[in-house]
């Protein structure tokens, strides 16, 4: 990606992929369309690892052309749409795979409360994110507000209390609410 500006190559990235393929959820936008390409020119994130994997992300490995990136999903079946470096396990067990401070930038998208339910797992999950992101690292978490996919109030979430809220200029916010779903993204730096 040398030479070529970053919001360029997502721009492609996501036209290629986003035109009439699937729902345009705003969410989705948000994540393509300014979250990865601001952490990619902002950071220059060399190592990312992204937590959970649907089918209608398999393009996001596009975005990450050049750099080691890793996925891991507890389901097998996901395993096409993932990185060529992809894990079959589940979030809680990350250390088991990764040194400590290995990761620049981690993303966790439809996990919490999608699979990932119960409080000690939970802890153990985000204590690992914790432990294998960089220091400087940014750490973005991505979840439903609803109160079924809501397992635990995220601020009774010990090992979230671990990292450093982190004002995301784009949104100008440490937090942010979609409009048009209950969904949120969480911004946080080791």
């Amino acid at each position: 990606m040398a030479g070529v500006p970053v919001r360029t190559t997502i721009a492609k990235v996501v036209r290629r992929h986003v035109a009439h393929r699937r729902y345009k959820y705003q969410d989705r936008r948000v994540l393509e369309q300014i979250v990865n390409p601001f952490i990619l020119s902002r950071f220059a994130p060399q190592r990312v690892l992204e937590i959970g994997r649907e089918p209608y992300e398999a393009f996001y490995n596009e975005f990450f052309t050049g750099r080691e990136l890793w996925t891991i999903d507890w389901d097998a079946a996901k395993a096409p749409f993932g990185a060529r470096n992809h894990i079959v396990d589940d979030a809680a067990n990350l250390c088991r795979h990764f040194r400590e401070g290995y990761f620049d930038f981690m993303l966790m998208n439809g996990v919490f409360g999608w699979g990932l339910n119960e409080h000690e797992a939970i802890e153990n999950a985000f204590g690992a994110v914790h432990a294998i992101l960089a220091p400087g690292g940014v750490f973005v978490l991505g979840w439903n507000d609803t109160p079924d996919l809501v397992p635990v109030p995220l601020d009774r979430v010990q090992a979230l209390k671990r990292f450093r809220l982190y004002l995301f200029p784009p949104l100008n916010a440490t937090s942010f609410k979609c409009s048009t779903c209950q969904h949120i993204y969480n911004f946080y730096r080791k």
